[in-house]
């Protein structure tokens, strides 16, 4: 091998650092869609549509698309659905919700599901007035959920049923990029005696090789751990809770408020902890996309607290600007970014990040 002159000093020198941006992305962008207002609350019309789609290989692309709008007001409560094999779900949405408030007066407030940005888009130009995420604030948003899972699971089982979701089917083999390091970091303090201890939580992944999750505490202790996994986002949100619980029994509180943003793992959380006989508890079986060991590791770090601290595990909306769950949201995106870049180049970056989240506090 021949070298040029200068070759082995560039070689030895260390890479630059990557650009903050390189780890946030485009995500910071999405805070300003899940504000609430006063004025939100207290329009008359509370309006919630949940998108959904699954597998019917029969369809135009493969897909069934539903939509389920609820409607409440003062006057009347009801909720539409309906689905479709070909054609614009968004259009459809849109067409049938003015169907849907034909004749009804007031202002009104529209909640969509989250990352239905195409949705809220063509709402927001027809003048109506949008969050992006299922808020509890919002009084059809309840109904609107649990149609949507309702109406997803029936297509879902007739699917299987009538072979068009065969339940093997031979996937596209997806080449795994090259994971560079798993960013694993933390820092612990102290809480004085009676505090009450606040923690936000919440997760990331990509649902092919890697994900991270994430606590941040009201005094500025965190958590942030990657690994390789193909688990959803959902499973990651439980899995950030169990860390949480961790940290309160490794600090000794007495008492503590944990926030999520994941309606799944709240859902999760409820059933393993007040419903003692349901399917969630059980193990060796998935339980609505989360694996049994997750829900095996809350369980187990919910029993180490069980009558020495007394835990609170509530929901946030996510990205509507609760500075706690911002700073987690952040350090687990940037956690997650940082694992497709060399270490030596993105760990001081990811380091500047996490201090510029926890700042912000």
């Amino acid at each position: 091998m021949q070298f040029t002159a200068g070759m082995g000093r560039d070689l030895l020198e260390p890479m630059e650092p990557l650009e903050l941006s390189a780890l946030t992305g485009t995500q910071s962008r999405t805070y300003g869609t899940r504000k609430i207002t006063k004025n939100m609350v207290s329009a008359p019309v509370h309006v919630a549509i949940a998108l959904w789609d699954e597998r019917w290989d029969s369809a135009q692309d493969g897909t069934i698309e539903g939509w389920v709008i609820a409607v409440n007001t003062p006057q009347a409560r009801f909720v539409r659905k309906g689905q479709i094999k070909k054609g614009d779900i968004v259009k459809v949405a849109v067409s049938e919700l003015q169907r849907a408030l034909r004749g009804i007066d007031g202002s009104t407030w529209i909640v969509t599901g989250r990352r239905q940005n195409a949705l809220r888009a063509a709402l927001e130009k027809r003048g109506y007035t949008v969050t992006g995420s299922f808020a509890g604030e919002n009084r059809a948003s309840a109904s609107a959920s649990s149609a949507r899972r309702k109406q997803a699971g029936l297509t879902a089982r007739k699917a299987r049923k009538l072979g068009e979701a065969p339940k093997q089917k031979e996937a596209n083999k997806v080449e795994t990029p090259e994971a560079k390091w798993w960013p694993n970091f933390s820092h612990t303090t102290s809480w004085p005696a009676g505090a009450v201890v606040r923690i936000a939580t919440d997760a990331s992944s990509d649902t092919v090789f890697k994900g991270s999750m994430c606590f941040v505490a009201g005094n500025g202790d965190y958590r942030l751990r990657t690994r390789e996994t193909k688990a959803s986002t959902d499973e990651l949100e439980l899995e950030a809770l169990t860390l949480a619980l961790k940290y309160l029994l490794k600090v000794g509180a007495t008492k503590a408020v944990i926030e999520s943003d994941s309606v799944a793992a709240l859902d999760a959380v409820d059933h393993i902890v007040h419903k003692k006989g349901s399917k969630a508890a059980r193990p060796g079986r998935r339980w609505r996309g989360v694996s049994s060991g997750a829900r095996s590791r809350f369980q187990q770090a919910w029993g180490d607290l069980e009558g020495t601290c007394e835990v609170d595990i509530r929901r946030v909306l996510g990205h509507a600007g609760d500075p706690l769950n911002r700073a987690a949201d952040q350090i687990a995106y940037m956690g997650l970014r940082a694992i497709a870049h060399p270490m030596k180049q993105s760990r001081p970056t990811l380091q500047s990040g996490i201090s510029k989240a926890l700042k912000a506090l």
